[in-house]
């Protein structure tokens, strides 16, 4: 048995949706064309809906901030014409030139990301214990100095904890590989 469009009763639905709002629920089925329709007139619905709080909150700009948030988004890469706006939204950068040209935007993304503007990889399988622990160590101490920057000197001391856990395994293991 075919089950067709609620929308327009000629095709077979091939979209299910259900909606649940507290304690309704409602289920609609939609051919591929309605669908699609539906989610343009949804999306066009929401930036209608968000307009004037857009504009009221641009209008407490300064002309410069906003000359500057949408300069950033169209500077390009001359040498491999990326643009910011393609690195946020693909995830990856066109070229190695891309650092230089992106500049502060790129450095705050990556200080998010991974809380270190230095990148320091991962390690290969078959390391050392303590080429391990020093790795570990090196990612407690970032992890430390974002904990004391957001005063979260509980979740502070249980790394600092572990950094000189740590600590003593690693000066163990030098001391243990030292010729006698």
């Amino acid at each position: 048995m075919n089950i067709f469009c609620d929308e327009c009763k000629k095709n077979i639905a091939t979209v299910f949706l259900t909606k649940i709002s507290g304690s309704e629920v409602s289920k609609v089925q939609l051919c591929e064309d309605c669908a699609k329709r539906m989610e343009e007139t949804t999306e066009a619905a929401n930036l209608l809906a968000f307009l004037p709080q857009i504009l009221s909150g641009m209008q407490s700009f300064d002309d410069n901030l906003v000359e500057d948030i949408l300069s950033g988004e169209l500077v390009t890469c001359d040498f491999c014409g990326t643009s910011f706006n393609d690195f946020q939204k693909m995830g990856f950068l066109g070229c190695s030139n891309c650092y230089e040209a992106f500049g502060e935007p790129l450095r705050a993304v990556i200080m998010e990301m991974q809380e270190s503007e230095e990148h320091l990889g991962k390690l290969p399988g078959k390391v050392s214990e303590g080429a391990r622990l020093r790795k570990r160590l090196m990612e407690l101490e970032r992890h430390l100095e974002h904990r004391i920057a957001e005063e979260d000197y509980e979740a502070a001391a249980a790394v600092r904890d572990q950094i000189r856990e740590i600590d003593g395994k690693l000066n163990r293991e030098v001391s243990d590989s030292e010729p006698e």
